[in-house]
């Protein structure tokens, strides 16, 4: 693996993520749905996620949940980030309809 390349498990992971925000802000639902923004920075080699509720689009206050994980081999990168990429994944999983987190 070169000096500067992001471990295949990580990079899978992220894929998922990717795939899942796709879908879940993709999906027609009554109660309204969620949208995911997934950002990539290339330069600090760290993925971002954040989740809000459709309804809450256009409302000032509303919070989102964000994640930010520094991956490897970036130093600022926790012993733990496959675990937190994995983490948002079950995150996002739950809430696509007829999908039960493990």
């Amino acid at each position: 693996m070169s000096h500067c390349q992001i471990p295949q498990d990580h990079r899978d992971v992220s894929d998922h993520i990717q795939a899942l925000a796709r879908s879940i802000s993709t999906q027609v639902s009554p109660q309204g749905g969620h949208w995911v923004n997934v950002g990539f920075s290339g330069m600090l080699l760290q993925l971002n996620v954040s989740i809000g509720r459709r309804s809450d689009l256009h409302n000032p206050t509303a919070v989102s949940k964000t994640y930010s994980v520094y991956l490897p081999p970036c130093q600022r990168a926790p012993h733990d980030s496959l675990e937190q990429l994995q983490a948002i994944a079950r995150d996002l999983e739950a809430l696509l309809p007829g999908v039960v987190a493990a």
